[in-house]
């Protein structure tokens, strides 16, 4: 089940936009209504009556702005800090310790899934998600009838002298930089069953008001399938290669953080994004087939290396 995507919904009516001209043009023609006699001066910038106007039409947006606030606070897809938190509590959840509120969102979309025992795919991965920010995806099927396997994708801090390159590459790819990547050589890698985040999960998901009865509950780790990127593109004679490659990485990156559970990872969408202004083609050496991802797979781009090729017609 996907969740509803906040940022597609309308701007909400009852939050108006805000300008100071059209507020103090809507007092000026009150005032002329209600005393025509103005009229002769109320252009004048010295006339005590525009800079009553002023002050006025600047505190009647004060005003508005605050009705759109306090309107906003109580709507899910614009709240956002402490009204957010309260939002929250009305499905029982807390923002945990460094949960931003892109993510503190998420969850409570899923919410009214938590308002029973686990059950539903949403709401094993709501209490999964709810055991701490570092369980960043979570996939979840039935393998058997009565079993219910619990996938997850989460981080654990180490230091690099104990990851080799490749974790390194996979961690750094799905997670970014470690906050003491530089002053104390730490680095982001995958969990793997064994470590403390998947046991803290799967003790919150066999909890009494959790499981339900009859139902076994088998919590694991993601399964990566890490792969490099090479590929060579052409263009014509003139413009810079270094720099037209360099932007080809970069669409790359950014399609590799679209990475998901089940999400197959394909030559035509790593071509689409080698592609672009200036290029005339782009010949993918690796992969050299499509990724596909089943359940509890994350395909993940490890290195991304393009070569620029200058060619004549």
């Amino acid at each position: 089940m996907n969740n509803l995507d906040l940022s597609a919904l309308p701007r909400p009516a009852v939050v108006e936009a805000l300008d100071f001209e059209t507020v103090l043009a809507e007092l000026r023609a009150d005032l002329l209504r209600l005393y025509p006699a103005a009229a002769d001066v109320i252009d004048l910038e010295s006339e005590p009556l525009i800079k009553l106007l002023q002050v006025a039409a600047y505190r009647e947006l004060l005003i508005r702005a605050r009705i759109n606030d306090a309107a906003s606070a109580v709507m899910l897809g614009w709240a956002v800090g402490t009204d957010l938190d309260n939002l929250a509590a009305r499905y029982d959840l807390a923002r945990l310790p460094g949960e931003d509120d892109e993510r503190l969102q998420e969850r409570v979309l899923m919410g009214y899934h938590a308002l029973s025992a686990a059950g539903s795919p949403t709401s094993w991965r709501l209490r999964a998600l709810s055991v701490s920010v570092d369980v960043r995806q979570v996939d979840v099927w039935a393998d058997r009838p009565g079993r219910v396997k619990v996938c997850l994708l989460a981080r654990v801090a180490a230091h690099t002298s104990d990851v080799d390159a490749t974790q390194q590459a996979i961690g750094r790819a799905l997670f970014g930089d470690h906050p003491e990547a530089g002053t104390n050589s730490m680095c982001w890698r995958v969990a793997v069953p064994g470590d403390a985040i998947v046991g803290q999960t799967e003790a919150a998901l066999l909890a009494e008001d959790v499981r339900p009865l009859t139902v076994d509950v088998d919590v694991t780790a993601a399964r990566i399938l890490p792969l490099a990127v090479a590929a060579t593109l052409v263009h014509p004679p003139g413009p810079d290669g270094a720099v037209l490659a360099a932007a080809a990485a970069e669409r790359v990156r950014k399609l590799g953080l679209r990475t998901a559970f089940r999400v197959d990872m394909t030559r035509a969408a790593l071509v689409a994004a080698l592609m672009g202004e200036g290029i005339r083609d782009a010949v993918l050496a690796t992969p050299a087939a499509d990724i596909a991802a089943g359940a509890g797979e994350v395909p993940v781009i490890t290195s991304i290396t393009v070569t620029p090729q200058a060619r004549h017609d």
